[in-house]
């Protein structure tokens, strides 16, 4: 069904609790069609045949595939991005956080010392 098409007609939720059964009969003698549930002029659901709920699912995953092969297309290739002098310096950052951590106050051995159970240090 193309995104500009008008919908159909909308039925309520009680119209089509009641006629269920002959709604499926519909979708099964045309499984292009939709039926659109919903009140107030404000849709809720959509009934679909299987076949077409399939199609749906499967350009779903179509597109979900063009999309991530956009962005593989568009990654750094290898040797390309950061530079060797780049990728040390943020080595060499990051070991000197680990570092300021590790001799902070309070800190033995990368324990942390509190008090214990009588609330001495």
């Amino acid at each position: 069904m193309d995104s500009n098409v008008t919908p159909p007609e909308m039925i309520s939720p009680s119209r089509a609790a009641g006629t269920l059964r002959s709604l499926v009969k519909q979708l099964t003698q045309d499984p292009s069609s939709a039926i659109v549930i919903g009140e107030e002029d404000v849709p809720q659901a959509v009934l679909l045949s299987f076949d077409a709920f399939q199609k749906l699912l499967a350009a779903a995953g179509e597109a979900d595939a063009a999309m991530v092969a956009d962005r593989l297309a568009s990654a750094p290739q290898a040797g390309e991005g950061l530079s060797n002098a780049a990728l040390e310096q943020l080595i060499a950052d990051a070991e000197d956080d680990s570092t300021a951590v590790h001799d902070a106050p309070g800190r033995t051995g990368g324990v942390e010392r509190g008090p214990d159970a009588s609330g001495r240090a």
